[in-house]
């Protein structure tokens, strides 16, 4: 069936990159961003507190923040962290079962009292 004759005058172009995320910066997405941002803050806040000494603090602090650069940035075989992550706590939730049992009440048996 033919389009109409309004439809055919009208020179429409249909974008080709409607599919593709949006780059705030560094080439990160907003997601990806906020992993490196909420990263950063928890590295900062975890080296500004004073709940262990220096070393240790600043050990912490730049392992939460590597894990927000690997988390913002990284990739594997293509696929971003966040998407292996994600695949894998649903393969593990779907592969084992977690069965929950109440306890078993104990039967009051009651005596008659002669």
């Amino acid at each position: 069936m033919p389009a109409p004759a309004y439809l055919r005058s009208v020179p429409a172009r249909i974008p080709l990159d409607v599919d593709l995320e949006d780059k705030l910066l560094y080439g990160l997405t907003p997601t990806r961003l906020v992993y490196l941002i909420v990263a950063l803050l928890a590295g900062f806040s975890a080296w500004t507190s004073h709940w262990a000494p220096v070393p240790a603090r600043a050990f912490v602090a730049l392992m939460v923040a590597l894990v927000g650069v690997v988390a913002a940035w990284g990739r594997w075989r293509g696929r971003p962290i966040d998407g292996w992550a994600t695949d894998l706590f649903a393969f593990c939730t779907s592969e084992y079962r977690v069965l929950w049992k109440r306890p078993r009440l104990p039967r009051w048996r009651f005596r008659r009292v002669a």
